[in-house]
């Protein structure tokens, strides 16, 4: 089979070992998200539910020693995993800057 192109955008990185993205449900309880990665444009979280290629999420991006950034996602792809959770891929809508991004990612 041919390779497929990297559709990457943007470098993927480690996140830090406690980096979460706390999603708002609509009429429910906020929801912890934990970050696989993570890049200027985009992440993949480990998330308890499904959500729909083009859905849109509201959250933040936090870590515990008390980072935190508002960010809004679109969901571009979902897949759901042997233990029960699903690995969701999601564009930020608009990228972060490195000031943004710096507190969420693993130093090299």
């Amino acid at each position: 089979l041919p390779a497929l192109p990297d559709r990457r955008v943007a470098l993927r990185h480690r996140h830090t070992s406690d980096t979460v993205c706390r999603v708002t449900v609509p009429g429910g309880p906020d929801v912890l998200a934990l970050v696989w990665n993570i890049s200027a444009t985009g992440l993949c979280v480990l998330f308890d539910a499904p959500h729909a290629p083009g859905a849109l999420l509201a959250g933040a991006l936090e870590t515990s020693s008390g980072a935190a950034l508002p960010v809004a996602l679109r969901v571009v792809h979902c897949r759901a995993l042997k233990t029960g959770e699903y690995a969701i891929g999601a564009r930020f809508d608009r990228p972060l800057t490195e000031a943004e991004l710096t507190p969420f990612i693993a130093p090299v």
